[in-house]
């Protein structure tokens, strides 16, 4: 999978109304709230990761979320 299809994976997973790329700040869109961060615990445990809420919650970009989907 590539950055790219990560990402689209994300907007798919968070569905938000404003675009997010790489480099949006988590703490500053508005899309990306508890439930958007659980519907991402949810993908990542359906491709076999097993991150937890509270390390999603140490994510400051979106750009950190798909490096846990690439790790």
């Amino acid at each position: 999978m590539t950055r790219e299809e990560a990402l689209a994976k994300l907007i798919e997973v968070i569905d938000p109304i404003d675009p997010i790329e790489e480099n949006t700040v988590i703490s500053d869109c508005e899309d990306i709230d508890s439930l958007a961060i659980f519907s991402v615990v949810v993908y990542l445990k359906s491709i076999g990761k097993s991150q937890s809420i509270a390390e999603l919650a140490k994510c400051e970009k979106v750009s950190d979320f798909i490096d846990l989907i690439l790790a």
